[in-house]
């Protein structure tokens, strides 16, 4: 018997190339086919959660938690989709909890808190969206609205939000990210910002009469014309931070406040 020729045909090779093409071909249309199904149906929650943000009354409140929930976890599955949301969360606030021209001010309600504290929570690394040009330019925009009140979760991330007049009195903001946030003009008498990070944030002509900043980073941060009447700073960190013509009568400071050269301590008013 002579040896046996094992040469594959070459009619064999191309049968076992198309399939493998094929099996790559259908792999490629199942992926493609259920990357687009998953973005429809991203869209679709999309829109019907929104129409359930803008029911209004206190009777839908349920219906608006409800509808802001939704809205964190479309960001927690589309990073593309977070700056929109970013977006609508703040644009809600600003439309129903708008500071108004005179005192008093209501605590604002739960569906209110709750939006500041997804906002919060976001992981911000992925406000870029496709690309890092596309960025939420200045975070969040927060300004001129009622925040009275509003209980943040020790660690919020607000970084780089425009909170500019806002009503901020008596918010729980300790241990906050707050750096490069505009907060100028903002009332924060009796604000709870112990251990937050206010690194390069504005605050200039800011209401802080009272307010707990221990432990608070204030470096770089702009403070001129800030009342900061009583206002603890026990341990608080402000080197480098701009103090001109603030308002620092009664602020109590220990020897581990970090004041801005040539600035003076402040007398003790106990």
């Amino acid at each position: 018997m002579g040896p046996i020729d094992v040469t594959p045909d070459p009619w064999q090779r191309l049968v076992a190339i198309g399939s493998i093409l094929s099996v790559l071909f259908v792999a490629v249309g199942l992926y493609l086919t259920n990357k687009a199904n998953r973005e429809q149906q991203i869209t679709d929650r999309f829109t019907k959660t929104v129409e359930q943000l803008g029911q209004t009354g206190p009777e839908k409140v349920d219906v608006r938690l409800g509808a802001i929930y939704a809205l964190e976890r479309i960001m927690r599955d589309s990073a593309n989709d977070q700056p929109a949301v970013v977006g609508i969360l703040a644009a809600f606030i600003r439309t129903h909890s708008p500071a108004p021209p005179r005192s008093p001010m209501a605590t604002p309600a739960v569906d209110i808190q709750t939006a500041v504290i997804v906002l919060g929570r976001r992981d911000i690394t992925r406000d870029y969206a496709a690309n890092e040009q596309r960025r939420w330019p200045s975070g969040p925009d927060l300004s001129n609205t009622n925040l009275i009140s509003v209980n943040l979760p020790p660690g919020a991330n607000l970084t780089d939000t425009n909170l500019a007049n806002a009503h901020l009195s008596g918010a729980h903001l300790a241990n906050a990210h707050l750096s490069g946030v505009n907060l100028a003009n903002a009332h924060l008498s009796g604000a709870n910002l112990f251990g937050a990070n206010l690194i390069g944030a504005t605050l200039t002509d800011a209401t802080l009469t009272g307010a707990d900043l221990q432990h608070t980073e204030l470096g770089g941060a702009e403070l001129t014309s800030a009342i900061l009447t009583g206002a603890n700073l026990t341990s608080a960190i402000l080197t480098g931070a701009d103090l001109t013509g603030a308002d620092l009568t009664c602020a109590r400071t220990d020897d581990e406040t970090r004041l801005p050269k040539g600035v003076a301590r402040p007398a003790p008013c106990d």
